[in-house]
C-alpha cells in the first residue's frame, strides 16, 4: 500500500487557504485514500484512477482563488 500522507500534507501546506491547510482536511483526504486502497472489490487500475482524481482535485482546489470569481 502506497503511503500518501506526506504528499497530502505537502499539497495542503502550499495553500494559503486555512480551509485546506488544516489537520482535519489532511486527515479526511488521507482516510479517503486509505479506504480506497483497502477496498477488495475494486481493481487496482480503478483504485489508482480514483486516488489520482481525489489528489488532483485537492491540488486544484488548494490553488483556487475565490475572490476572482464573480
Amino acid at each position: 500500500m502506497v503511503r500518501y500522507l506526506e504528499f497530502i500534507k505537502a499539497i495542503c501546506k502550499q495553500s494559503s487557504m486555512w480551509e485546506i491547510d488544516n489537520p482535519r482536511v489532511i486527515g479526511m483526504i488521507h482516510n479517503i485514500v486509505t479506504c480506497v486502497q483497502k477496498e477488495d472489490l475494486v481493481d487496482k487500475e480503478s483504485k489508482e484512477y480514483f486516488i489520482d482524481l481525489v489528489l488532483s482535485n485537492l491540488m486544484i482546489y488548494s490553488k483556487y482563488n475565490f475572490e476572482e470569481v464573480s
